[in-house]
């Protein structure tokens, strides 16, 4: 373990937090579809799964994920449900990732 690691709770909690949200970011697709919701500011699945030419339940998966890891919000109108960046947990993950980045060794083995 790191001498920068944390035992602390709170500490163990921020990194899971994090972890999720890099596992959620870490698929081409799933980035593809935060930018095309970024460009539209809300977006329902029909709209994500035309634009990005893939089937409706792929793109429901890659949303579920997206939402377990809070980096979308939704909202229900009738029978479609629609889908915007929570643009302050992009934040928190764009912060972890620079946390991370000062601790990744690019000569290391």
């Amino acid at each position: 373990m790191s001498k920068h690691s944390s035992t602390h709770p709170a500490g163990n909690e921020h990194l899971r937090i994090s972890s999720n949200i890099m596992r959620a970011l870490a698929h081409p697709l799933r980035m593809k579809i935060l930018q095309f919701i970024d460009s539209k500011g809300t977006s329902c699945v029909n709209d994500i799964f035309a634009a990005m030419e893939i089937e409706q339940s792929i793109a429901s998966q890659h949303l579920r994920i997206l939402r377990l890891a809070d980096l979308v919000h939704t909202r229900r109108e009738q029978k479609f449900v629609f889908y915007s960046i929570n643009y302050p947990k992009v934040e928190e993950a764009k912060k972890s990732a620079a946390i991370m980045a000062l601790f990744v060794d690019p000569n290391a083995d």
